[in-house]
């Protein structure tokens, strides 16, 4: 069963944005401080790359952190196994006890294993340059379009699931045409940072649940640590929301 892991600030944050009373928010600059704020993940995707004569599709394995990641090929069976560091710009190869330096690469020409990290740099301090609402399968989507500063002709959007602000498939395109289509099947947030833009935000009386609201102020339980209350939070999505959001955005 394909499963994913919600942030659970970014689950709070949801909850406060849509409460009666508070300042209305950009669902795009906050989304994108969650994901600057991101320390490490773990994910999994379908990546189909666009060559000049052919398709070819690999299932990539991620070890994502903003300095450093590492990327393991899932699948087809004859590439199983064989890693790459993914780190300045850089990939450095590795398959069981061999490691090779396999040089840069250029934003337009973005090697498969590179695909994922650059998507994550994109959602996290990219330049947004298109943002839209949209649906993949049957889930609601806040599509973000972004490039980066060492190659504007390159475009990172990324389909963002409203409800658990998952991202369920992303596009890779250089010059306009299309290089990667990405199919995400796993995000779990293993280290994250609270962000700058989530601190002290404003009591809201309407429409939150109890439980999300005991969560954060604990009124009648003591000494009740507040990441009980994510922990809760987290729960809840995970088994319902989550895989709901992934196994819709496949048909």
């Amino acid at each position: 069963m394909r499963k994913a892991l919600l942030f659970a600030p970014m689950l709070m944050l949801l909850l406060t944005a849509c409460g009666g009373g508070g300042e209305k928010v950009d669902p795009a600059a906050e989304l994108q401080a969650q994901y600057a704020a991101l320390g490490a993940a773990t994910m999994e995707a379908d990546v189909i790359c666009h060559y000049a004569d052919e398709l070819r599709t690999y299932t990539l394995l991620c070890a994502y952190t903003p300095a450093e990641s590492t990327v393991t090929v899932l699948a087809p069976a004859n590439l199983s196994g064989i890693s790459a560091t993914v780190a300045d710009g850089k990939l450095h190869l590795n398959y069981e006890d061999i490691s090779l330096d396999a040089g840069g690469y250029s934003a337009a020409a973005i090697s498969p294993v590179a695909a994922l990290p650059r998507l994550m740099a994109a959602a996290g301090s990219g330049y947004l340059t298109e943002q839209s609402e949209e649906t993949v399968g049957d889930r609601t989507c806040l599509r973000l379009a972004c490039d980066l500063p060492d190659d504007e002709t390159t475009v990172y959007t990324t389909w963002f699931d409203q409800e658990t602000l998952l991202p369920l498939r992303s596009e890779i395109t250089a010059d306009g045409e299309m290089v990667f289509e990405v199919a995400w099947n796993r995000f779990e947030v293993t280290s994250q940072a609270a962000p700058q833009d989530t601190q002290a935000a404003p009591p809201s009386g309407g429409g939150q649940p109890e439980g999300e609201q005991s969560g954060q102020t604990a009124p009648e339980e003591p000494a009740a640590p507040a990441e009980d209350a994510s922990q809760l939070a987290e729960d809840a999505w995970t088994e319902a929301e989550e895989a709901a959001a992934y196994a819709s955005a496949e048909e």
